[in-house]
């Protein structure tokens, strides 16, 4: 693990305010550009020529030539550990406009000191938490940016999730798994 960055859930936030937000359609026929998303980040911006849409569920990047179901290659930045944050938080951003949908709101997204207030008001109930939470960024192995965050969910039974999204060596497209990190039904405690 090379390179590595913790951050806090704050840097998990847009960090531009944009007035109007695309509106979420599924119906057939319908194209929604959603390029105006990375509007609200400082660190990456879209490839000059390319655009970001939604149309029946699916979101795309659209280049000159083609359109691809990858829409974080039609996203450039800076290759800070700051810019991949971002490129991962934006990853969610653009799923909300798909059929699939995505589990990771901002508001989930938890840290240690986030940690600490919900135990201080008594609504952390994981007991002791033996490493940092914290937003992370770092190179693995073969020098792939990746970022790592942890959501909590209190929907039904109370679960940790574990999002980890590996970048391409070159760009910001990147593949991304999340697993459940542990869960609380009915007072027992369970921990992977």
């Amino acid at each position: 693990m090379e390179g590595k960055v913790m951050f806090t859930k704050d840097s998990t936030r847009e960090n531009i305010y944009i007035k109007n937000r695309p509106p979420y359609h599924s119906e057939p026929h319908i194209i929604c550009d959603l390029g105006i998303l990375l509007d609200q980040f400082s660190q990456i911006r879209l490839k000059e020529g390319w655009s970001i849409h939604s149309s029946e569920g699916k979101v795309y990047a659209q280049s000159p030539s083609r359109a691809i179901l990858k829409p974080l290659c039609a996203i450039e930045g800076d290759e800070s550990p700051f810019s991949y944050m971002q490129a991962a938080v934006c990853y969610h951003h653009l799923c909300s406009y798909t059929e699939e949908g995505t589990s990771v709101v901002p508001e989930s997204i938890v840290d240690d000191e986030w940690i600490r207030k919900l135990k201080l008001f008594g609504y952390w109930n994981f007991g002791e938490v033996r490493r940092s939470l914290n937003p992370i960024f770092f190179y693995d192995s073969l020098l792939h940016p990746v970022v790592i965050f942890f959501t909590c969910h209190h929907e039904g039974i109370e679960v940790i999730q574990k999002h980890i999204h590996r970048f391409d060596y070159e760009g910001y497209h990147l593949k991304y798994m999340e697993r459940t990190w542990a869960m609380r039904d009915k007072g027992n405690f369970f921990t992977r």
